[in-house]
């Protein structure tokens, strides 16, 4: 969000709230800093916050924070909800889903049970081939201490063996809560989820011979690449309703487990410098778990001043477990095969903890009849503790014997936050903004010495302050609403993702950037049961001043990964009485997305791309029957390239995250 990517560090640059749970991603994973992607059904409301959000919801929300906000149990009525879906997707297979809530009040006003099941089950469209005998590299690559930089020609090989539509993905999600007014004035609400996702293989394809009309993955041997991703979650939030202010308890604890296999003999292959191809994987495992505590009290009534503040603790603790072996590796080892007799490139047990603390306080106050001041601050202490211990040809050692060692870091500091605003008219409002951001530094993997010379092991936490001017205003009796701003954002310390000649991947504190730009958002109601929004922002984010030490690898004026160009949205929306009781309901929809850099080996270009979905159905208050059709054009964009972190990437292939092709479908839902 606002040309803050997450491309480097262990934090991610955009807060994720389920509720009053903050979720936060693996440290150190091959997949990358991802959120868990959890059911949406039953939801209430999603709430974007853009710019940073460092006082209220502390680190990781520099960019913004986006919060989901469930339906909560209701203590006086019965109600319930079925949703079916089926769809199908062009060169992949049917799609399947199923959601259901019931709502059962207990006690009259005093308790409720909710319960939500989400099932889904997606087609693969991506294929993944097996050529036995697999082209070796040719060309030489500068800096690159393997010998291949143009991939052997597959378009001229016989491919042996074809696994159709591999990408396929399966979620089963349950949600529970608990609603309790024991007495007057005091709520608790107590609740679980737990969901499961399985993937037979990578929404990618690869570049080069990936971008004609077959999406595949193509592989030297026939090795499957699955996912897994367990998520569970207990939570219990108190409140309190005092005569004059509000006391609120949010205390959570979450895990999850993920597991994923990277057919890797291409990639070893090349890496070392061997003239076979010698069947081998990655397999990975990342546990992730966190412990949070938040307790605030917040002002009631509608007096000039209103406040709230709090404490906050966090404790997450995340495990890297990587094993890549296979014995005919074994005599590449310092010391021989004796050294390293079951082959081992690379195996790692790598525990990372972070605990935080803060105390923040915000106070908005009534200046005027027409201008409000609101501040706040938030003061936040942080402790890091990684313990590395590897094993392999790719270690230090550069054999079996173990490399081990501990890594420590902490920091604190103060974020900050201004806002101005006139209120001339309830139709229109004008506001100034400054206010700050961070998110926690981390350690890095440590590479063997003896291929990349002396790395970086830790790196500090990065900052970034936001100066912001917009506007909310009404039009033509409410009709027409218009809401923009512009902002420019200073970031200091930046951490960023560098891939040196090594290919051992580390993050470090590069220099400053700034990223800029205009945003806004327009909502007219034409008429006649039409509905018109858009969206767009430009935005430029570059760095404006690099370290020494990594001038000869980034330049001022570089553009930051993975932030487009400009954004876009536009929908127009329909809605008709057919009958008294029935309405037709219709909306077409366009994305575009700017492009923007991305990085494996070497830095890329993601060509910019538009997607268009539509909409249309018949609904009364109880039931609704609508026909969808995704991705229209059948747009195959390139989201991201295989830029995870420590993935001992090939300069000779490139492979590339796409969206899902045209589909076309149904969804019945009928509520009780």
């Amino acid at each position: 969000m606002r040309g803050l990517s997450s491309g480097g560090g262990s934090s991610p640059t955009v807060g994720f709230y389920l509720d009053e749970t903050p979720l936060s991603p693996p440290s150190n994973s091959l997949n990358g800093k991802v959120v868990i992607d959890p059911d949406l059904f039953d939801l209430n409301r999603v709430e974007v916050l853009r710019g940073p959000q460092g006082t209220l919801y502390g680190s990781g929300s520099m960019g913004g924070t986006v919060k989901l906000v469930s339906n909560q149990p209701n203590p006086n009525k019965y109600e319930g909800e079925v949703s079916a879906e089926v769809s199908d997707t062009e060169q992949g297979g049917v799609n399947g889903g199923v959601n259901a809530m019931i709502n059962i009040p207990l006690v009259e006003d005093k308790a409720a049970l909710r319960v939500v099941y989400s099932n889904k089950d997606v087609s693969g469209w991506i294929d993944r081939d097996v050529i036995d005998n697999f082209p070796l590299e040719t060309g030489t690559c500068p800096g690159w201490f393997g010998y291949g930089c143009v991939r052997g020609y597959i378009p001229g090989a016989a491919v042996n063996q074809v696994n159709k539509n591999v990408n396929t993905e399966e979620l089963n999600s349950a949600r529970i809560s608990l609603l309790l007014k024991p007495v007057d004035h005091l709520t608790i609400t107590i609740s679980g989820m737990d969901q499961y996702l399985s993937m037979g293989g990578y929404s990618e394809f690869d570049i080069p011979y990936g971008g004609g009309a077959k999406l595949a993955h193509y592989e030297a041997a026939p090795i499957a690449e699955p996912f897994y991703d367990t998520f569970s979650l207990g939570s219990i939030a108190i409140k309190y309703e005092a005569p004059w202010f509000d006391v609120t308890s949010a205390t959570s604890y979450w895990s999850r487990r993920e597991s994923n296999t990277m057919e890797s003999t291409e990639t070893i292959q090349n890496l070392t410098d061997s003239s076979t191809f010698i069947p081998i994987s990655f397999n990975e495992t990342d546990g992730t778990n966190q412990l949070s505590e938040e307790l605030r009290l917040s002002s009631r009534g509608d007096g000039r001043l209103q406040w709230v503040g709090g404490v906050f603790y966090s404790q997450l603790d995340t495990s890297y477990v990587a094993t890549n072996a296979a014995p005919g590796y074994a005599p590449i080892s310092v010391g021989g095969a004796a050294a390293n007799p079951d082959g081992i490139i690379y195996d790692a047990n790598n525990p990372y903890h972070l605990q935080q603390y803060a105390v923040f306080g915000d106070a908005t106050y009534q200046l005027t009849s027409t201008l409000r001041l609101r501040a706040g601050f938030r003061w936040f202490h942080y402790d890091t503790n990684f313990s590395y211990y590897e094993t392999g040809w790719g270690t230090e050692n550069g054999n079996a014997t173990p490399v081990d060692g501990t890594l420590t870091a902490s920091a604190q500091g103060v974020n900050p936050s201004f806002n101005l605003s006139y209120r001339p008219n309830s139709d229109l409002t004008i506001y100034g903004t400054i206010s700050k951001g961070f998110r926690p530094g981390g350690v890095s993997l440590p590479a063997p010495a003896s291929l990349c010379g002396a790395q970086p092991l830790t790196y500090g936490p990065d900052t970034v302050t936001d100066y912001e001017v917009g506007e909310k205003a009404r039009l033509f009796g409410g009709m027409v609403t218009v809401n923009s701003d512009v902002y420019y954002i200073k970031w200091n310390n930046v951490q960023q993702y560098i891939n040196p000649p090594c290919d051992y991947p580390y993050t470090v504190n590069a220099g400053t950037a700034a990223s800029y730009g205009p945003e806004i958002e327009v909502t007219a109601k034409l008429g006649n049961g039409f509905t018109f929004t858009a969206n767009g922002a430009t935005t430029s984010a570059t760095l404006t001043s690099v370290v020494p030490s990594l001038q000869n690898i980034l330049t001022v004026g570089q553009r930051i990964l993975n932030i487009p160009r400009g954004t876009a949205f536009s929908a127009l929306s329909y809605r008709a009485a057919v009958t008294p009781d029935l309405d037709l309901v219709a909306r077409v929809q366009g994305d575009y997305v700017g492009d923007s850099i991305d990085v494996a080996y070497a830095k890329q270009e993601l060509p910019a791309y538009a997607l268009m979905t539509a909409r249309i159905g018949l609904e009364t208050d109880r039931w609704s029957v609508t026909f969808f059709g995704n991705n229209l054009t059948n747009t195959r964009a390139i989201l991201t390239i295989n830029n995870t972190s420590f993935g001992w990437l090939d300069p000779a292939v490139t492979r590339a995250s796409t969206n899902q092709p045209r589909t076309i479908g149904v969804n019945v839902d009928r509520k009780f």
